[in-house]
């Protein structure tokens, strides 16, 4: 039983000449005379493509969390937040993460040589001094200490 909506395996429909001529002008192939202008490469500078790029970092920033249908003054709030949660993220980073770079380093070393740590400990001092002036050198020799 066959239905009225599906071919038959042996039935062909032969190509129409108006498909045919749409096909071959439309084809994605192009002309290279035609096409001179359309490929011509835009040179930017580096500071040009920079701001470009920190342009479409922004876009897309407002585009995944939302901020494009806030208004003007609840996106200042937002990206203040942003900013300030940003910032001290940094900050607590370059402060607090170099001493303790140096403690695991040290016990590093320690489980690697079977060493006391304490010449590791001193090397490792003398790079934390130069390192975060910050933090005073009796706390990065409690941090070895422990």
């Amino acid at each position: 039983m066959q239905s009225d909506y599906t071919l038959s395996p042996s039935t062909h429909i032969p190509p129409r000449p108006a498909v045919d001529e749409l096909l071959t002008k439309s084809s994605s192939t192009i002309k290279p005379s035609t096409s001179s202008h359309i490929l011509k490469i835009q040179h930017r500078g580096p500071i040009r493509r920079a701001i470009d790029r920190v342009r479409l970092e922004y876009y897309r920033y407002e585009v995944t969390f939302g901020l494009y249908v806030m208004t003007p003054g609840e996106k200042l709030v937002t990206n203040t937040f942003v900013i300030v949660i940003l910032t001290l993220l940094l900050w607590a980073l370059l402060l607090y993460f170099p001493p303790l770079l140096y403690q695991k380093l040290g016990r590093l070393v320690w489980l690697l040589t079977g060493h006391s740590g304490e010449e590791v400990s001193a090397v490792l001092d003398i790079f934390s001094k130069y390192s975060n002036p910050l933090i005073p050198t009796s706390m990065t020799e409690n941090a070895m200490a422990v």
